[in-house]
């Protein structure tokens, strides 16, 4: 990604994020410069903190809960992470537990049905290598992840699209109201409710919560 696209992408999700209390889980790579005295996270910690962070922790997300206290935060930034995870519904459990009732949760992540991933699994799988040769344990499609948000406790507000690429070419189209049309998606969520626990199991013909 262009450092232009990166800029952007970060003042998005600083925007979608706004005033108040703010958690930017996975900064590491590239800190938010729009953020003002934010708390970053990450499973390594860069050579020197953004001046613009007055907090930073070390948290292994596959294996460790977020360091810090219940109702923390106004607002939790997680770009480019979720993907990477073993498990995501533990994970957005966590961000739910340190975010304030109605806090907004920012996450952007690729969509499992950007046109360029269809084409590729469809038509060209013998000629073209896998453009995800896994870096990424999932992606979602957009309805899969709306549902996912809500079962672990989250009502999304917004799904906004980033651009539409095209491989081997510079051109790139921004697409922030036809978010089917882009690779990466952002959803905006507020926390409004318990997570969901329960299974659905079939047993004797029916299905049944457990």
């Amino acid at each position: 990604m262009k450092t232009n696209d990166k800029r952007s992408k970060l003042k998005r999700q600083a925007e979608y994020a706004g005033d108040g209390n703010v958690l930017d889980i996975g900064f590491s790579a590239n800190p938010n410069p729009f953020l003002a005295n934010a708390v970053g996270v990450d499973i390594r910690l860069p050579a020197e903190t953004p001046s613009n962070y007055r907090e930073v922790a070390v948290c292994n997300l596959n294996e460790q809960s977020l360091p810090f206290a219940d109702n923390r935060f106004d607002a939790v930034i997680a770009g480019d992470v979720i993907e990477h995870l073993e498990n995501p519904s533990q994970f957005l459990r966590e961000t739910h537990r340190v975010l304030k009732m109605n806090g907004r949760l920012v996450i952007s992540t690729p969509q499992a049905n950007d046109w360029w991933i269809t084409m590729h699994n469809w038509f060209l799988r013998r000629w073209i290598r896998d453009p995800d040769q896994g870096e990424h344990l999932q992606n979602w499609t957009l309805l899969d992840m709306t549902r996912l948000l809500k079962k672990n406790g989250f009502t999304v507000d917004a799904v906004e699209g980033f651009v539409l690429r095209f491989p081997y070419l510079t051109l790139q189209i921004p697409v922030r109201r036809f978010p089917i049309l882009s690779w990466q998606v952002f959803y905006v969520a507020r926390k409004t409710h318990e997570p969901d626990r329960r299974v659905l199991v079939h047993i004797d013909g029916a299905w049944q919560s457990v």
